[in-house]
């Protein structure tokens, strides 16, 4: 004869330890893991940590760039550190399944000759693919206005003036 269940809050459903150790993660899981980690204090000194993420035929692109290559990638990266006072990334959401990450991010970027060196806040997304473990496309979407052009003298009122006849 069916019984009914206990009422769910009388079952204690907290992970045994040893369950806790068993959750199966994808290995796309575990790389957004370390993609958050790697990009979250984004800098010269961390390349390498970035680098370990891709694999050697890497396609990066972004609104402004398309690379090939691990090593024009990591050219890429480096020459634009030297250009930025800061960068970093708060991570928001993440979808991950056996071969593909969507993430969802707030990226802060300091840069002495825009906006007095003030903090710019840029909302994006990433898609990337993988292989094995690691990242053999990463393409990037964000506005590359409210990254650069809106904070550029001349072509930064323009974008203002738009914008507020597009609101109007």
């Amino acid at each position: 004869m069916w019984k009914p269940n206990p009422p769910s809050d009388s079952i204690d459903m907290t992970p045994t330890p040893e369950l806790k150790s068993a959750q199966n993660l994808t290995s796309a899981d575990y790389l957004a893991e370390r993609v958050k980690e790697a990009y979250q204090a984004l800098g010269s000194e961390n390349i390498a940590d970035v680098e370990s993420l891709y694999t050697t035929d890497i396609y990066f692109e972004d609104p402004s760039h398309a690379i090939q290559g691990k090593p024009s990638l990591m050219r890429y990266f480096a020459n634009q550190f030297k250009n930025l006072d800061k960068c970093s990334f708060k991570f928001h959401s993440t979808i991950a399944n056996e071969t593909d990450i969507f993430m969802t991010w707030t990226m802060f970027v300091n840069h002495s000759k825009l906006r007095g060196g003030e903090t710019i806040r840029v909302e994006g997304t990433s898609y990337l693919r993988t292989r094995n473990g690691k990242i053999y496309y990463h393409r990037d979407y964000f506005d590359m206005g409210a990254m650069l052009y809106e904070h550029l003298p001349l072509i930064g009122r323009i974008i203002q003036r738009i914008k507020q006849r597009l609101g109007q």
